[in-house]
């Protein structure tokens, strides 16, 4: 429910959402704790260059399925 809330104030553009801040629950306690985050400019996916570029194919990456030769057609 509160993933679906950011989501909406996301897209409307209302509220204060938690970019750059973690939200951890716990259950047990029924209690809420906010973390702070920074950005890491040496992120290999969200940093200044990044090295992560595309998704990764984990199906073929765990062998579910063979990979496809280099140079097949079709």
């Amino acid at each position: 429910m509160v993933q679906a809330t950011e989501t909406v104030k996301l897209i409307v553009g209302q509220g204060e959402p938690l970019v750059g801040r973690l939200l951890m629950y716990d259950s047990l306690a029924m209690t809420f704790r906010e973390i702070r985050l920074r950005r890491d400019p040496n992120c290999p996916l969200c940093g200044d260059d990044p090295t992560i570029t595309e998704l990764v194919n984990y199906e073929e990456l765990c062998g579910l399925i063979p990979p496809e030769p280099v140079g097949a057609v079709g």
